[in-house]
């Protein structure tokens, strides 16, 4: 007996498209006909006529909108950006069922978040470490007390947040991740373990700074740093005598008031404050203001007056 058979067949292209393929084919049933018998004389059909998927453009789809970044300005074919959405979920989902955040063994975020940074940026995906708080806007690192991953799913600004501590995704596409929080997407991000490490290891300080004594971040000179009044020479701190400051030309200058940190850009320290005089003065031991004799000097005449001749004449 003799049946036209209708087949319809999906397969996938190189470019990882979808073609579904009608075929008729006329078999010859009998009683013991199988379905794998049809199967097998469908392959031969196919082989022998040398089968070729047709060649097209893949197909692009905008990707997803994600919280805490703008949109991506190009297109990205849908397939790849869930890819790398799977491979991250993955990730995440296998390293907190293998791992255990536990504050008495010191295994701590920041350390997990390192671990799956790695994880990600193996399988080619760019990823970067987050620092920050997720229970308030905070305005200081000071403030931030958690760490996570962000993962780039569809360059060049598709992040999605990994919580490393808790094994999912955070974003604002429920179809997505488990939740949305938009603190996720805010705080002080390092591109590297590396690069957080060595802030670590400054007392939350960034590079080039250590913690002082008074729990704030110093301009490091050498292995310490310098107080208000010393400047770092050579890895060395280097300051004036007693009651002088440095300033911001590197020379000592008297402070002004006595025992600050201030001192007189122009003219001289009175009582405290600093005065000076109009151009082509100076100020005087008397504390007032002469013309310089002469003129563009430095120096002044006590009394009399200052002649035609740059001298001071003193009147009889």
């Amino acid at each position: 007996m003799k049946r036209r058979i209708l087949v319809c067949i999906s397969l996938a292209s190189p470019d990882r498209n979808l073609y579904h393929l009608p075929l008729f084919m006329t078999v010859l049933m009998g009683n013991h006909t199988t379905p794998a018998f049809i199967l097998a004389a469908l392959f031969l059909l196919l082989a022998g006529a040398g089968c070729t998927l047709p060649q097209t453009s893949p197909g692009t789809a905008s990707a997803p909108s994600l919280a805490g970044t703008s949109s991506p300005t190009g297109t990205l074919a849908a397939d790849s950006t869930a890819d790398n959405i799977s491979i991250i979920r993955g990730i995440v989902e296998e390293y907190h069922a293998t791992h255990t955040y536990s504050l008495v063994d010191e295994y701590v975020c920041a350390q997990m978040a390192q671990d799956v940074w790695d994880m990600v940026e193996t399988r080619g995906i760019n990823a970067v470490i987050e620092v920050g708080n997720i229970t308030q806007k905070v305005p200081a690192i000071s403030g931030a007390d958690h760490a996570w991953v962000l993962a780039d799913v569809s360059p060049p600004d598709g992040w999605i947040a990994m919580e490393t501590t808790g094994g999912y995704l955070v974003c604002n596409d429920s179809s997505i991740c488990a939740l949305y929080n938009p603190l996720y997407y805010e705080g002080w991000t390092f591109a590297t373990p590396g690069a957080l490490q060595d802030y670590l290891k400054n007392g939350g300080c960034q590079a080039g700074y250590v913690l002082g004594s008074d729990n704030a971040c110093h301009l490091s000179c050498g292995s310490s740093y310098c107080s208000p009044d010393q400047i770092c020479v050579n890895g060395q701190c280097e300051g004036c005598s007693q009651g002088y400051v440095i300033g911001q030309d590197l020379q000592c200058h008297q402070a002004c008031p006595a025992g600050s940190a201030t001192y007189c850009t122009s003219g001289t320290c009175v009582n405290g404050q600093c005065r000076s005089c109009s151009a082509g003065y100076l100020l005087g031991s008397d504390l007032q203001c002469h013309p310089a004799c002469p003129a563009g000097s430095d120096t002044y005449c006590s009394s009399g007056a200052c002649g035609a001749d740059g001298l001071c004449h003193v009147e009889r």
